[in-house]
């Protein structure tokens, strides 16, 4: 195992043996930030007009003390150097704007900006912009609390559990959105003391059991409400509708809807393949298309006729060349929902589940229902079905003894 290099050596006296006639200093070492190295610093002055043992001695405790107490608070020699990085928490209409490249002393804002980056490359775009919100207020709230300007080493367990109850408590967040927090701070100190091995132990744990408990799931939606949506969409958003459709007959999820090319549809084998670049679960898969979307591609979209790198979604409402803002889709379906005075409960995500609730009321096999899901296991659709469905019985519907 290998051995943890130190950070900082703390402050000693050099007393050249007791030789008064020897410049005598105290000397202590900071890794470098930077370079990762460490450089060793000493401080000669006030010594050489001190003409005894003793008080050479005490001078020097006064030194070591005052050296100490700023290596504790974070000022060390490296702590007021400016870099030149790229901020990546600024929003990105600020970026656009002025750009993101910023001057400043390297502090929790240049970490997380250095972390953001590595993960840039690792990560898909809406995972990330994920890791931007998220890190940018944590930064927000160390920047306020006065923590920010310290060095990374002084940041203890009970800040992070300040953090930690803040974001539980003002702002109201879900146990679910606390432990994503969680993991990802993790994630971040980790990267800290592995990669840039500027702190030694991971300030994330013994977080406590925070957040409200909420079931933030989309629901199944009911035939009368569901209704509803169909007929407002069918006369004032068929876009919208055409989503919800391959939602709920080939279980597409409203991003991968999204980024649908037209050569991803073979009307010949009636299947469309859902490419590992903009799938969930990152693989190339093919689910059928059934008749009744079938028809309506064929027939009334007609997208035979369309160049096949353009994308099912565009502009004007009509396949094209350009792609739709990852929201788009569920801003609008929100309007219509709230148009229809009809529970949040439901959501766009719901048409998904809702074709899933027909699968299994019509009597379709696990295993099928798993290929059509893309799930990767016969467990992970097994679970779905009871978090989503419950467990159908008719005997228990039908046939249960009365009172």
């Amino acid at each position: 195992m290998a051995r943890k290099r130190s950070l900082i050596i703390l402050p000693k006296l050099k007393n050249c043996g007791g030789d008064l006639s020897k410049k005598w200093y105290v000397e202590y070492s900071c890794r470098d930030p930077q370079t990762n190295e460490m450089k060793r610093f000493r401080h000669y002055d006030g010594f050489a007009e001190l003409e005894t043992v003793q008080e050479r001695e005490a001078y020097a405790e006064k030194i070591i003390s005052e050296i100490k107490l700023k290596l504790e608070k974070g000022k060390d020699p490296f702590s007021e150097r400016k870099v030149t990085y790229q901020d990546e928490l600024i929003y990105q209409a600020a970026a656009a704007r002025w750009g993101n490249q910023r001057e400043g002393i390297i502090n929790i804002r240049t970490y997380l900006s250095d972390f953001l980056l590595m993960k840039k490359a690792e990560v898909s775009h809406s995972t990330y912009q994920t890791y931007c919100s998220k890190l940018r207020i944590f930064c927000e709230w160390m920047e306020l609390q006065g923590y920010a300007e310290k060095h990374v080493r002084c940041i203890c367990q009970d800040q992070i559990h300040k953090f930690f109850y803040y974001i539980a408590g003002e702002n109201h967040a879900s146990r679910r959105t606390v432990l994503k927090y969680k993991q990802l701070l993790h994630t971040f100190f980790d990267f800290l003391m592995k990669t840039k091995e500027v702190i030694t132990v991971n300030p994330i744990s013994n977080i406590p059991q925070l957040g409200e408990k909420r079931d933030e799931a989309a629901r199944p939606i009911p035939d009368k409400d569901r209704k509803k949506l169909i007929e407002y969409m069918e006369e004032h958003d068929p876009q919208l509708l055409l989503v919800c459709q391959l939602e709920y007959y080939c279980a597409i999820r409203p991003n991968e809807c999204r980024q649908l090319l037209i050569r991803d549809i073979n009307l010949e084998t009636a299947t469309i393949t859902v490419r590992q670049d903009i799938s969930k679960n990152g693989l190339t898969e093919t689910v059928n298309i059934p008749r009744q979307l079938y028809e309506y591609l064929e027939n009334i979209l007609r997208i035979g006729g369309y160049p096949e790198d353009w994308y099912l979604f565009s502009r004007d409402d009509m396949p094209g060349m350009y792609k739709l803002g990852k929201n788009t889709f569920r801003y609008r379906f929100n309007r219509i929902r709230k148009i229809l005075g009809l529970s949040e409960r439901y959501k766009l995500y719901s048409f998904k589940h809702t074709g899933g609730v027909k699968l299994v009321n019509a009597g379709v096999n696990t295993w099928e229902l798993q290929r059509h899901f893309r799930h990767k296991s016969i467990d992970t659709t097994e679970k779905y079905v009871k978090r989503n469905f419950g467990v159908q019985s008719k005997l228990i519907r039908d046939d249960f003894p009365d009172m």
